[in-house]
């Protein structure tokens, strides 16, 4: 079949632009299913949160001083080899916080955890004054604009309850009428004043297998703002900053036989040590990245800010896991297979066969449909038979032969009207004779169409001469 008489659909470029485009639109789909988080900067105290108990400012200078910084959503993820930095709800299960901090201290990577104290509220308007004349006549008219989208307003303070989670460390929070703190200071001589010197939250203690907790920063009048659990890991930078004996030689040689150990846990319990209210300071924010540069240790480049904890849990988008181990081996294997079809459908040879048009499509589905059922039993040589005998009855009834006569004086009639009407077609009998001995499906088939030219050749001849 010449291409004149079927011609393709579409051509080859609008076929490739066509699968460009669903794939294309494929893409979009899975990025527009990992969409719809909520905002970051939501006012919360977490690693996005712009308000003024969150820690977008740590994040930023973090940033700003060569560390990768990344912000995790997945519920219930652990992490890798970076320093994670968990800013937990004081509503957050204890159960799905300590499982998370038991991994990381068995070997997984540093951890921060940041004590919640502070409970806030968005600002609804701008608290800053216009600073020229016609912001000034702005505000008396129409009132003070909008605050800034995450700018919040501290209501109270609140002590976490997490029972179950290292219970021997207790958690201290002063009010408002307590005695005060007088700023804080750290194991290396540095110190710097505190946003509220009088609400203070500070611990210590021990955790569940009797390690204690070291002082990294203290108030004034020696409260424990953070620490670390001295569990016998190798610490050195955790120990310089506390201003202890560095770790025993057990422990450094544990690191060095294992290529990890156990890893740092550093409990900051004052949390304006480290957010956007306290870094505001010079000194508090000297000591912060002091403090998350102590804990990462050496090769530890990725700084991770837990957002799940803090309420803004949400699955990773599905583009992004799908090129993500494990999901990348099966990704490339797709992508491959893809490509291997596209490759096979524009280098086959010619256009696309028609099929017959007289021929109802149902029977060539019941007659498709009964071969491979043939081939699958594995009964295809009970089929030349009866494939013969059916032959011969439509020849005898086109050729108007007697009925009811031997076969071998039939196939003799038919092969007489062969050699006056078709002298160039092999004898019937001989032809039938080669289709009952063949026994393989494409030897079958062969002697079947060798029949089939003879009944076709000869029926028509007889309507030929008929007419």
């Amino acid at each position: 079949m010449s291409r004149a008489e079927n011609p393709a659909a579409f051509g080859t470029r609008g076929t490739f632009a066509l699968i460009v485009a669903g794939f294309v639109a494929f893409l979009v789909l899975l990025a527009w299913l990992g969409t719809g988080e909520q905002p970051g900067n939501n006012g919360g105290a977490h690693g996005q949160g712009k308000g003024i108990a969150g820690y977008a400012a740590l994040a930023s200078m973090l940033a700003a001083e060569g560390y990768q910084v990344g912000f995790n959503r997945a519920p219930q993820h652990n992490g890798g080899r970076e320093l994670v930095v968990l800013t937990p709800l004081p509503t957050t299960e204890a159960k799905d916080l300590s499982r998370i901090i038991d991994a990381r201290r068995a070997g997984l990577g540093p951890t921060i955890l940041i004590l919640p104290k502070w409970i806030t509220l968005p600002l609804g308007t701008d608290p800053r004054p216009p600073q020229d004349a016609a912001g000034k006549a702005w505000a008396r008219v129409f009132g003070p604009p909008r605050a800034p989208q995450g700018w919040t307003t501290i209501m109270t303070a609140n002590t976490p309850a997490w029972p179950g989670l290292l219970d021997r460390i207790g958690v201290h929070l002063g009010t408002a009428h307590s005695t005060a703190a007088h700023g804080w200071r750290s194991g290396g001589g540095a110190s710097g004043p505190l946003p509220d010197d009088h609400q203070v939250q500070s611990g210590g203690g021990f955790d569940d297998d009797d390690h204690p907790l070291v002082p990294l920063v203290q108030s004034g009048d020696g409260r424990v703002l953070a620490g670390y659990i001295a569990d016998g890991g190798a610490y050195p930078g955790l120990d310089a900053m506390a201003g202890v004996d560095p770790a025993t030689a057990d422990a450094i040689s544990d690191v060095a036989a294992n290529g990890y150990g156990r890893q740092p846990l550093v409990i900051v319990f004052e949390p304006d040590l480290l957010n956007n209210r306290g870094l505001a300071n010079e000194a508090t924010a000297l000591n912060a990245q002091k403090l998350v540069l102590a804990t990462a240790g050496r090769g530890v480049p990725r700084v991770v800010f837990d957002l799940s904890l803090a309420g803004l849990g949400a699955p990773r988008n599905l583009l992004t896991l799908a090129f993500s181990p494990p999901f990348l081996a099966a990704t490339i294997c797709l992508i491959i297979a893809m490509a291997g079809v596209l490759w096979r459908g524009f280098a086959r040879f010619g256009p696309a066969r028609a099929t017959d048009a007289t021929v109802p499509a149902g029977k060539l589905a019941l007659v498709a449909g009964g071969g491979a059922l043939l081939l699958r039993a594995r009964r295809h040589h009970l089929i030349a038979g009866p494939y013969a005998d059916a032959a011969r009855e439509r020849l005898i009834t086109a050729l108007g032969l007697p009925r009811r006569r031997p076969v071998a004086e039939t196939d003799g009639a038919i092969e007489r009207i062969q050699r006056s009407v078709a002298p160039d077609t092999a004898p019937f009998g001989e032809a039938v004779a080669r289709l009952a001995a063949a026994t393989s499906p494409a030897a079958i088939a062969a002697e079947a169409a060798h029949v089939h030219h003879i009944e076709t050749t000869l029926a028509h001849a007889s309507r030929k001469g008929g007419s």
